[in-house]
């Protein structure tokens, strides 16, 4: 039994990447169906990206729905920079993994979304608490970037709310010394940080529970004997690379 999605209801406006698309020729008609069976579908005529894109390749449409792919390398900074209507082309496996080179580009973009207030506020106790229409704008950020399937809404906010909280742990270590009080962590902010939200991040610090999550997250990385050791590439693409060796072996 397939699992329903957390985020279900939160629908992107994608572009079609899937095989077995129409034809330029009868897209008037599929635009029509699409628009009683997909919530958001796109208002303009698309061409297909190629389906089996090479890893070493990011594939870039534009705002007429044209793939081609882009040359050289590609760094999150150029992501941020690309023209308006030019989005990376993203493909992901049956369990709606990102894989191959495009996927590595979209959780480093996740990262620096995660870490910009003005998108994902740092005053909030839990992500689960954060406003919805916080996450719906992440969303629309997300989207003018990449072209993605609806299958990738659980990952997309999944990996936001893991980089999230990362970026915070790492707040907590690099501004909080043992013995500070909360006024005086309070009045050393970070540059690029409101200094509201600050205030309200370093009060959640202090409070009876965080202090109590914080005690259990030590003793659980204390108790953790196998440390993860395949590197930064996940496993979607790891695997997606195994079963692509075995079909040409």
């Amino acid at each position: 039994m397939r699992r329903r999605g957390r985020y279900a209801g939160v629908q992107f406006q994608f572009s079609q990447t899937e095989a077995g698309t129409s034809s330029s020729a009868q897209q008037p008609e599929a635009s029509s169906a699409t628009q009683h069976s997909e919530p958001c579908p796109s208002s303009s005529a698309q061409h297909d990206p190629p389906v089996h894109q090479p890893d070493d390749e990011i594939h870039v449409q534009d705002g007429s729905g044209r793939v081609r792919p882009r040359r050289g390398s590609t760094v999150v900074r150029d992501v941020w920079q690309m023209r308006e209507g030019e989005r990376i082309v993203v493909e992901c496996n049956q369990l709606g993994q990102p894989i191959k080179k495009a996927a590595c580009l979209l959780t480093s973009f996740l990262g620096t979304v995660a870490r910009r207030p003005q998108l994902c506020p740092l005053g909030y106790a839990k992500w689960n608490d954060m406003l919805p229409t916080y996450k719906v704008e992440l969303l629309r950020v997300i989207e003018s970037k990449f072209v993605l399937p609806p299958s990738t809404h659980d990952f997309v906010m999944k990996s936001l709310n893991r980089k999230w909280k990362e970026y915070r742990a790492q707040l907590k270590k690099d501004y909080m010394r043992q013995g500070m009080t909360e006024e005086e962590v309070a009045r050393n902010y970070p540059p690029d940080v409101p200094p509201h939200q600050w205030m309200e991040l370093v009060h959640y610090w202090f409070s009876e529970r965080a202090q109590t999550y914080s005690a259990i997250g030590r003793a659980a990385r204390a108790a953790q004997s196998v440390p993860h050791t395949s590197g930064s590439k996940s496993y979607a693409r790891l695997r997606q690379e195994f079963v692509a060796g075995s079909e040409e072996g």
